[in-house]
């Protein structure tokens, strides 16, 4: 396979070579979307002068190349005047089909987008990118037809989403971290919606992004949680039901939790709401970002719930448990607090272990095998736990506890 991919913008000279790109993105629609003759007159119209055009009158690129520098893959968008961002198009090749060059192309385009005040975005969609953007959180809203030069209708879809305000900001307003996993899942129920409209801001600590945060100055825990003494993180919540068990048997604790999956942050928000909580607050991002900002040794607690495994040995570098995040993690917890990990994968406990055994600030606590099979004596348990048994895979329970300071 070429190359690392790179992303960059449109230059004067890369008209033959996505013209060419889009040509065989387009044939390679399978012929249960179109006929060969439609396919066909869609690649007729394309004009390779016409990007260049189209960026002289607003369009914005991105390019995804190769090690060669040579385009793999391109998107373009726009700010429509009525307030709405558009995604005008996206075309991988399909030699590099797979590669998450898709993914990369889109999230850049609705980061663009938001930066630029936009948190609606349309997209007129092929019949055989309706699951991508699916996928990705868009909804389809109706049918339509896209003429080509010739003439010929090819059919499409009319699709729309929501970017919700606190997700994270443009690659060039922060230091580059790598993010993976998902951000969207299935389409989200419009009572959903309008919870990350209306009620997520309420509840989501300000400071924490790089745009209106640049200098990453600490936050105030004593603002967010009036009150309350003591602060738990939890990262990545998954669907917040521990958080939500959490709040309610600890109501003079603030429970600051960390999700960058919007569904899931929709399902907490939704559970919130149900369960009249209000010492919870949600982050809905990455959760290095939100440590950032963190004051020194301000958190009592911090779980890490079923993280995502990683479990191919070249994506171990991805696992939260490693040395970046736990000198952020050891920088916020103060002497004495516990970090609870919790997972059913064995070889993550044992990568876990290592890590907290060479990091200066954690020691285990285990004295006998009960402390890592059995639960803690609060646990109220979580649905992958829950999915864990019962597909025969034995749940562990870590505790390290954070020493110095």
């Amino acid at each position: 396979m070429p190359g690392r991919i790179r992303y960059r913008p449109l230059r004067p000279d890369d008209g033959e070579a996505i013209a060419d790109l889009h040509r065989r993105a387009i044939l390679a629609v399978p012929r249960r979307f179109y006929t060969d003759a439609e396919r066909q007159s869609w690649c007729d119209g394309i004009d390779p002068s016409a990007y260049q055009r189209l960026a002289a009158a607003g369009e914005i690129f991105d390019i995804a190349t190769d090690g060669a520098d040579r385009p793999i893959g391109f998107s373009g968008h726009l700010l429509q005047s009525d307030g709405w961002g558009e995604v005008s198009g996206l075309y991988v090749d399909p030699a590099h089909q797979g590669r998450g060059l898709g993914g990369g192309l889109l999230d850049r385009a609705e980061r663009s987008m938001r930066a630029c005040g936009r948190h609606r975005i349309r997209v007129s969609a092929s019949l055989a990118a309706l699951d991508f953007y699916r996928a990705h959180g868009y909804g389809v809203t109706g049918e339509a037809q896209h003429h080509t030069r010739g003439g010929t209708a090819i059919a499409i879809r009319r699709m729309e989403k929501r970017l919700t305000p606190t997700a994270p900001e443009r690659e060039d307003s922060a230091p580059w971290r790598n993010f993976y996993g998902r951000r969207h899942g299935k389409r989200l129920r419009a009572g959903q919606r309008d919870l990350l409209d209306t009620r997520l801001a309420a509840l989501a600590p300000q400071g924490v992004g790089w745009a209106e945060n640049p200098q990453r100055d600490p936050i105030d825990l004593g603002a967010l949680f009036p009150g309350l003494g003591r602060v738990w993180l939890e990262i990545g919540f998954g669907g917040g039901e521990h958080m939500i068990a959490q709040a309610r048997a600890n109501p003079d604790i603030g429970i600051l939790g960390c999700e960058p999956f919007v569904n899931g942050v929709a399902q907490l928000l939704s559970a919130v709401e149900r369960a009249g909580v209000d010492n919870l607050r949600i982050h809905a991002g990455d959760a290095r970002d939100l440590m950032d900002v963190l004051p020194p040794a301000s958190i009592d607690r911090a779980f890490l719930l079923y993280p995502d495994p990683w479990p191919k040995r070249r994506h171990w570098k991805r696992r939260f448990m490693n040395p970046e995040p736990l000198d952020q993690l050891a920088r916020v917890m103060r002497a004495g607090a516990d970090l609870r990990l919790a997972t059913d994968i064995g070889d993550y406990v044992r990568h876990s272990l290592l890590a907290l055994d060479a990091h200066p600030g954690f020691v285990w606590t285990a004295d006998r095998a009960a402390d890592w099979r059995v639960p803690w004596h609060d646990w109220s348990g979580t649905r992958y736990e829950a999915k864990a048994i019962r597909e025969g895979r034995m749940p562990y329970y870590i505790t390290a506890m954070r020493i110095g300071h």
